[in-house]
């Protein structure tokens, strides 16, 4: 038969020996809530690479304007250094821009509430956003940034056979090149061009960690010296008007605009040069052609 029950009280709603065995975290809702001007919104994070490079940095921090998604990345040794990597960019960022930064938002590390960090913002009139604890996909955009960077450093580092002493010089070179990438989330133009008003000149992208003859000026060889010298492409240096390269002899850099790149080349790759098979046309014979250079800080 089964017991008939007539009560007519409601229901209690919550039942707490239920939530004691079922409660779940509920899922993240997808925001597609976007700014409509430069520094609306600053995304940030930190991430520990556990490496140093060889100038001792062993982490970096983010700062992503939430209308343009142009990233800024700063290296830093210690996370301490936070503060001072966000008046870095707050100079930049609103100087070249013409806006002021509005909020920031980050994941309520240890590095973003000191009370130093906090007078300089109340002192600035920005407004601060914490992710709740242990909860960063409050902070995706970083967060997925922070990804995005370490999955392409571990890739290029693996492809060129460089050390892991060289994500630095890694780092810029990516974030060089990311803010000229269209992407879905930009509506299919650019962050560089969403921040800097006009289109990015790209003739100068070259394959990272590729073999490079990077030509010897007249009155830096001798007589019937070469007129070249094998290196390693390693970046493009902020403000100049060329590339960065490593000369293996001598483990010093160099600065040209002058250089033959061998794209399918690598060699630091296996510990000898790396050629692939059946490749043809692989070589760039160029000079660097003039193009604007308005590049975040990132060393």
């Amino acid at each position: 038969m089964g017991l008939i029950l007539e009560s007519k009280k409601p229901q209690d709603p919550i039942c707490e020996p239920c939530l004691a065995g079922k409660m779940h975290a509920n899922p993240f809702p997808v925001s597609n809530n976007r700014m409509s001007t430069p520094l609306e919104l600053v995304h940030s994070d930190v991430h520990d690479v556990n490496h140093h490079t060889f100038t001792s940095y062993r982490y970096w921090v983010t700062f992503i304007d939430d209308y343009s998604r142009y990233w800024f990345v700063f290296p830093i040794k210690r996370k301490s250094e936070v503060l001072q990597a966000f008046k870095n960019f707050k100079a930049y960022a609103e100087t070249q821009s013409g806006h002021r930064i509005k909020t920031l938002r980050d994941d309520k590390g240890g590095e973003y509430m000191s009370n130093e960090f906090h007078q300089f913002t109340d002192l600035c009139g920005i407004a601060r956003q914490h992710t709740v604890q242990n909860r960063p996909q409050q902070n995706g955009v970083a967060e997925r940034a922070n990804r995005s960077i370490s999955e392409r450093i571990t890739a290029m580092l693996n492809e060129s056979g460089l050390p892991k002493t060289f994500w630095g010089e890694c780092l810029a070179a990516l974030v060089h090149i990311w803010n000229r990438c269209p992407s879905r989330t930009t509506g299919g133009t650019t962050p560089y061009q969403l921040w800097h008003k006009r289109a990015p000149n790209v003739s100068h992208l070259r394959v990272w960690g590729c073999t490079a003859y990077v030509h010897i000026q007249k009155d830096k060889r001798t007589s019937l010296g070469s007129h070249m010298e094998k290196c390693v492409f390693i970046g493009y240096p902020e403000g100049i008007k060329g590339w960065k390269f490593l000369v293996p002899a001598t483990r010093h850099t160099i600065i040209s605009e002058r250089a033959d790149f061998k794209k399918r080349e690598f060699i630091y790759k296996n510990g000898h040069p790396h050629h692939e098979q059946n490749q043809t046309n692989t070589r760039d014979s160029i000079s660097l052609p003039e193009h604007d250079e308005d590049t975040p800080s990132q060393q």
